[in-house]
């Protein structure tokens, strides 16, 4: 850390820029400034160099939520998806607003009988853990899912003989479903304020930090029943511009 200098920090925000676009190079740049900090609690460094010398570029916020013109061609590509399983992943960060890697390593043994799914690693870590009742026209996505895969005895709900991790992976943009996983947190968020769900409910639902130190009183296991009559009102929003 302390041979990075300001014109080197520079070099490498501009050239990430031009490489991977100024979101991913801000990005790496927010670590690399948090990295350096933790380090200089332990050992006497240079002023952050990320915070003398970088020029942030500007973001605007990615209007990509998917509405009423949108859904019924991505709920047409999921279902004429061929791998089944993994149009059941997406299906799942869609009527979820799940990240793509909670959603990808859901364990079957992580999924009560009321139908609450626990993640135990969100962004954030293990600390940051939570339990979310899923739709009801996801337990049956998963009713499915299970049936296809049990041959496969994985703990994993969308399981993959051919990943090191033993899940499904690399969830991206392609021909067959031209739509990034990230899209379905924005859209999943989008339907939820449509119909009608308070913000504050969609940050527990989310497992976002509610900014109001008055929800460090509120017991998240003790409003279950409430999360779950939102989440089927959500559900019912994106699920109508199915086609069938």
């Amino acid at each position: 850390m302390d041979k990075l200098d300001r014109e080197t920090v520079r070099y490498l925000h501009e050239k990430i820029t031009r490489k991977s676009g100024p979101y991913c190079a801000n990005g790496a740049m927010r670590v690399l400034k948090a990295l350096y900090n933790d380090a200089a609690r332990s050992s006497d460094l240079p002023p952050n160099p990320v915070s003398r010398s970088v020029r942030m570029n500007k973001e605007k916020p990615r209007q990509w939520a998917l509405g009423p013109d949108g859904l019924p061609e991505a709920w047409r590509r999921l279902d004429a998806m061929e791998d089944r399983i993994r149009a059941a992943c997406w299906t799942a960060m869609l009527l979820t607003g799940l990240r793509s890697h909670d959603a990808r390593s859901m364990r079957w043994e992580h999924l009560d009988a009321d139908g609450v799914l626990f993640v135990p690693s969100p962004k954030g870590g293990p600390d940051r853990s939570f339990r979310v009742p899923l739709p009801r026209h996801l337990l049956q996505v998963l009713e499915m899912v299970k049936q296809e895969t049990n041959g496969l005895a994985s703990t994993f709900m969308f399981p993959s003989l051919s990943s090191k991790s033993g899940h499904i992976e690399g969830m991206a943009r392609t021909d067959e479903f031209p739509y990034a996983p990230h899209q379905m947190r924005p859209t999943y968020r989008t339907a939820a304020l449509e119909a009608g769900v308070d913000m504050q409910t969609i940050t527990l639902l989310m497992n976002h930090r509610p900014a109001s130190v008055t929800w460090g009183y509120v017991t998240r296991a003790h409003l279950l029943g409430h999360l779950r009559e939102a989440q089927e009102t959500i559900c019912s929003a994106l699920t109508k511009h199915r086609g069938h």
